[in-house]
């Protein structure tokens, strides 16, 4: 299984991230998954208005309604959109959302979402602001598609806790910036991409736990699409 991992997003112009995704294969149709937040839809709409193919969206009200099995079965790629970590494993688990999951070329997740995709990542479920500054980040359990641990928003000063905390887990973390994205392509890191070229994606061996870029391939060492 292939996956993207998104660190946030921004409303910059650049759009290479999302042409990767649309780009993916022949006949893309994503289902964006906004189960995370019930305020979704500022999100959504910046990311529809960079996404030239069919996209469909599944809210809550959607799983209530029982209204959402015949968009999974469209879909060749998901989305799995931001918000509250728990709140998004909580519906992934309570409706066996899950069990999609491997029909799929590709699945994207950004923030909450690419937290849920690997074994732990940095949340901020429980966190507050106070006088500009963030507090109570927390380690969230996601559910192991990739044996990682993650960081979103990375730009944030307040998480470079982070390095320390991610030596709990003897994994391999990757720390992501706003406007960056990494692919894994069975289980493999094949390439950074990135909407915002001064910001950052960082690498953290489980060996030495070394803060270490990584940077975007170039020209003919570009990440390939699986036409």
């Amino acid at each position: 299984m292939n996956y993207l991992l998104i660190g946030g997003q921004t409303p910059i112009l650049n759009n290479e991230i999302e042409k990767f995704i649309e780009n993916y294969n022949k006949n893309p149709y994503i289902l964006y998954i906004a189960l995370a937040s019930i305020k979704y839809e500022y999100s959504y709409n910046l990311f529809k208005s960079k996404i030239n193919c069919p996209i469909s969206l599944i809210t809550i009200n959607d799983l209530l309604n029982d209204d959402y099995k015949d968009k999974f079965n469209k879909a060749n790629i998901l989305y799995l959109a931001g918000g509250n970590t728990l709140t998004l494993l909580k519906y992934l688990k309570e409706y066996n959302l899950i069990k999609y999951f491997k029909q799929m070329d590709l699945i994207v997740g950004i923030s909450a979402g690419m937290i849920a995709i690997a074994s732990y990542g940095m949340g901020d479920s429980d966190s507050f602001v106070d006088r500009g500054s963030y507090y109570n980040f927390k380690m969230i359990k996601g559910l192991g598609l990739l044996n990682i641990t993650v960081c979103p928003h990375y730009q944030k000063d307040e998480l470079v806790m982070f390095d320390d905390e991610c030596q709990k887990y003897n994994l391999d973390s990757y720390c992501l910036e706003d406007d960056t994205a990494i692919y894994f392509e069975d289980n493999q890191l094949k390439g950074v991409i990135k909407n915002n070229y001064s910001r950052s994606v960082y690498y953290l061996s489980k060996d030495n736990y070394i803060l270490t870029p990584l940077y975007r391939k170039e020209n003919n060492e570009r990440i390939r699409f699986n036409n």
